[in-house]
């Protein structure tokens, strides 16, 4: 124990030991003797909860090594010894039932006011452990923030965040503190749970005069060879989901969907992937494609800019 922490033990100590002697010692003071005994048994509640709150950090300290969480629960066991140190006062005091009714629901209140943000996140924490909406492994997005879960302790969910200034899903490096108390009334996208894939598309431009049909061959048979790991598993775990959910059955093989534009041919490729992979497979995907287009002379790939038309050519008059 420090220093403050002995003198104040020392002059609760010496209280309860002055009262003693004068209640039950002496003469002094009979005509107040039921107000002693009040006296006595509030400095022994305020002794019982001063020991109850230094033992119980002593214990936090031991049990949990993470620094915030263990501030966090720290605060909250003192806040929760602290309010029933002041319920038991009040009850020391006010020994009629409609004053002890008040007194508890003041403390009730209090509880929920001073530990709203604690008992959100604690509850939060409980939901998710007991229902699963994700894992430590999973990707999830809660709003504007998506990555992979670290770490689900009590208080907070800890993910790597992906994404921001970096594109296709890729690590930006910082690390997120998620309160669990989002899980109450915030949407969780989960990138992994129960089908740990994806649908993915790239978008083809092709100009007018391009063998379209060859290309979409092309592109399908590429698409086929690099997702087919991907296509096997993703079949597999769809009819997994089939016992669980009632899913409509979905395609998992590559394939193109086709639109006519004013400028262009519109090819969609669409194909189901690992979201982890989803930025290597998507650039060696358009690799291959573009390396076959540019073999074949007629396919040409279109591009989003105009032809200027000029002016008609001015005879000046002599």
């Amino acid at each position: 124990m420090n220093s403050n922490r002995e003198l104040y033990i020392f002059f609760l100590s010496l209280m309860a030991i002055i009262t003693i002697y004068l209640n039950y010692f002496t003469n002094y003071l009979s005509a107040y003797s039921q107000e002693l005994d009040k006296i006595l048994q509030s400095i022994i509640i305020l002794l019982v909860g001063y020991l109850a709150n230094y033992f119980f950090g002593i214990i936090i300290k031991k049990q949990i090594p993470e620094v915030k969480e263990r501030y966090a629960f720290k605060k909250a066991v003192s806040t929760i010894i602290a309010i029933i140190t002041m319920g038991a006062l009040i009850a020391v005091w006010f020994k009629e039932t409609t004053s002890l009714i008040l007194a508890y629901g003041i403390i009730s209140a209090g509880i929920a006011i001073a530990l709203q943000d604690v008992l959100k996140n604690i509850a939060g924490g409980l939901i998710i452990f007991l229902s699963g909406p994700f894992r430590a492994g999973d990707r999830i997005q809660v709003e504007n923030d998506i990555g992979d879960v670290l770490d689900i302790n009590v208080f907070n969910t800890t993910i790597m965040e992906i994404r921001q200034w970096v594109d296709g899903d890729q690590y930006s490096g910082r690390i997120i503190q998620l309160p669990n108390s989002f899980i109450l009334n915030k949407p969780v996208k989960n990138y992994t749970r129960d089908f740990s894939f994806i649908w993915d598309e790239i978008n083809l431009m092709l100009t007018y005069d391009s063998n379209w049909k060859k290309a979409q061959k092309i592109a399908i048979d590429i698409t086929n060879e690099v997702t087919k790991e991907f296509e096997i598993s993703a079949k597999k775990e769809l009819q997994d989901m089939g016992e669980k959910y009632l899913i409509t059955p979905a395609d998992v093989e590559g394939n193109i969907y086709i639109q006519i534009t004013d400028n262009w041919i519109d090819m969609r490729l669409r194909y189901v992937v690992d979201p982890r992979r989803r930025r290597t497979n998507k650039h060696l995907l358009n690799e291959k494609i573009l390396d076959a287009f540019l073999k074949e002379k007629d396919i040409k790939i279109a591009s989003a800019t105009y032809e200027v038309v000029g002016f008609p050519p001015v005879k000046m008059a002599k």
